[in-house]
Order: structure tokens, then sequence, then C-alpha cells
């Protein structure tokens, strides 16, 4: 009568957990002789491991083969059985090693296990000496991949959660960094952006420019037709400005109704054509208003430009760009300046004084 399966399961673990102790691999022959051991059938064998066995509790594989020839005959097995059961022992050393390492899953074994368990149990009733030791093993590899398709389900549960916790960080994050009435980038991501390509600039020596705007006469346009009308040309404002740069720039509004746009790569000539293209395209949409359908006008625009210094800070590079943009104002608003004109009138004042 074959033995219940939980015992010799459990004699199973024992005996597997025990060869890796003392340093053996667990071999056919050695799994045949530490299963016996572990028993308790044959109180020689255990005695005599107890004398082989060194100060640190180890085994020796020549002492092994000793003991096993000394009690465990297999006079009964045929070689092809002996040959399955090293096969597939190899296989459960394998396995159990994987295991207690990495604590990666058996999946890639699946299918050689479930072969080899078929065999095996077929050759329990040809082979009643080996019977209840194949009956330990097997339940052992069965359970082990049983655990270990729950820990790949786990594992793959969790890269799913992890996946989605992800992209919502990402969501928020992106959020944080937008401004919830225009849709660009807000101060926050202003500041970041242009501690970034300034560092880029200075690594690298290409141009980089910056560009600051200002809605010209909006606090009037505001007082006189209220507040969400002034969040629709707000909206209008930073529409225009942001279908007219590309994908590497940076459109944020910077506080109010004044936006920054940071361009990488480019030079203040070819900011100043962007500033003014941005001018026009902003000059020439008339505004209605949303409700009545009244013309409300035309709004306008005030531009400052200044090209990054490699001894630039982040708020000198600002200032230039502000300076720029204080005199287009001056100058009667609806303009672009750069600081090439400011130089230019300097210039001019100092000849004209001389």
């Amino acid at each position: 009568m074959t033995p219940g399966v939980e015992p010799t399961h459990r004699i199973a673990e024992l005996t597997l957990g025990a060869l890796k102790k003392i340093g053996l691999p667990a071999s056919a022959r050695n799994y045949e002789l530490w299963y016996a051991h572990i028993e308790g059938k044959n109180p020689a064998l255990s005695r005599d491991i107890q004398i082989a066995a060194d100060s640190f509790g180890k085994v020796s594989q020549g002492d092994a083969d000793r003991l096993y020839k000394t009690h465990i005959q297999h006079a009964g097995l045929s070689n092809d059985v002996i040959e399955l059961v090293t096969k597939f022992q190899s296989e459960i050393s394998g396995l159990y090693d994987m295991i207690e390492q990495t604590g990666e899953n058996a999946v890639d074994h699946r299918d050689t296990l479930q072969s080899l368990s078929d065999q095996l149990r077929q050759t329990t009733e040809d082979y009643p000496a080996v019977g209840k030791l194949l009956e330990g093993v097997i339940s052992v590899a069965k359970d082990m991949r049983t655990e270990n398709e729950q820990l790949e389900n786990r594992l793959a549960e969790s890269v799913i959660e992890i996946s989605v916790l992800q992209r919502n960080v990402e969501n928020i994050q992106e959020e944080a960094m937008r401004d919830p009435l225009t849709g660009v980038a807000n101060r926050a991501r202003f500041d970041k952006a242009l501690d970034q390509q300034m560092a880029n600039a200075t690594a690298t020596g290409a141009p980089l420019s910056l560009v600051m705007a200002d809605i010209d006469y909006f606090k009037s346009f505001n007082d006189k037709w209220g507040h969400q009308t002034g969040d629709q040309v707000l909206r209008l404002v930073a529409e225009v400005m942001n279908a007219n740069i590309k994908g590497q720039d940076v459109l944020a509004r910077y506080g109010g109704e004044e936006f920054a746009i940071i361009l990488p790569e480019t030079s203040a000539e070819n900011a100043q054509k962007l500033a003014d293209r941005i001018r026009n395209a902003i000059e020439s949409r008339r505004l209605k208003k949303r409700r009545t359908e009244e013309d409300l006008g035309v709004v306008t625009i005030s531009m400052g430009v200044s090209a990054f210094r490699r001894a630039d800070t982040a708020e000198s590079f600002v200032e230039r760009a502000d300076e720029c943009l204080y005199a287009a104002k001056d100058a009667g608003r609806n303009k672009v300046v750069t600081e090439t004109d400011l130089n230019g009138k300097s210039a001019k004042a100092e000849k004209g004084a001389a």
C-alpha cells in the first residue's frame, strides 16, 4: 500500500533541506540515502552518518558513497529507473536552488516536471522500493510549481498596479506644472525648464533666447468688460502663442497677463522674428463677447527678447528680457524690443549727449 502523501511530502522537504545544509548535491543516491536517514527506520545508517559528519556537520561525498553502499541496496532496480530518478532529481535540485536563491518562478519547468512526474508515477507499481521516495519528491515538485504560479500571478498584478500608479503620479505632476486657466505651463514649470535649458546651453554652447510678453492695457480691458471676458483674452493669447512655437520651446504664463517663452537653440534674431509673428497674429484676431457677440475690438501685446550669456543667472536672464519688454511699452506698446535695440538706443543717446 502506498504511504500517505503528507508524511512523505514532509520527509522529502526535510531531505532536500538536509542535503543543502550539509553541502551535498541532491543526486538520486544522496537523496535516497538521506531520505532513509530522515525517515528514521534505519538506526544504523543514522548512527554512521553522525560518525561521518565533521565538526561543522558536513559529510563528504566519499563518505556518502560509502554509506550508500553499506546501507542502501539497489539490486531490485533496473538501470532505466536509476537514470530516470537521476534526471528527475537534477530537475528538482535546480528548481529548488532557483526558488531558494532568486525567488523566480518555475513556469519554464512546468512541462518538463509534469512529464517526469507522469513517467515516475508509472514506475511505482513495478518498483515498490522507490515508490515512497518518488511520491514525496513528486509532491514537493507539484507544490513548488503551484506556489510559483501563484507568485507569478501576484507579481503580474503588482506590475499592473504599479504601472497605473505611475501614470497617475505622472498625470498629477503634469497638472501641478500647468496653468489651470490657459492650459500652458505655469511659473513653477517655467523656472524648472529655464534652469534646465540654461545648463544645456552652457554645456553645448548652443544659443538660447527668452521672450517676455505682456498684454497691453489688460487692466483697463478687464475693468471695462469683466473678469470672464478678461479670462477669455488670456486664453486667446495663450492659444495663439502656443500655435506658433515648436516642440522643444516652453510657453508659460509667468503671472497675471504676462507670458514667457523659452527658446532653446534659437538666436536672438530668430526669437525676434517669432515674437513679431506672434504679435501680428494676436493683433489680427478681433474679439467678440461670447454671449452677445458684441465686438470688443483687438488685443495687442508688447514683447522683449534677451539672449543667454554664460555668466547669466536665471534672474539676470529674465531681467534683461523684462527691460526690453518695458522699453516696448514705453515706445508705444504693440512692439518687440531686443537687447540689440536697447544697446543701439543707448549708443545714440551717448552720442547725442556728447
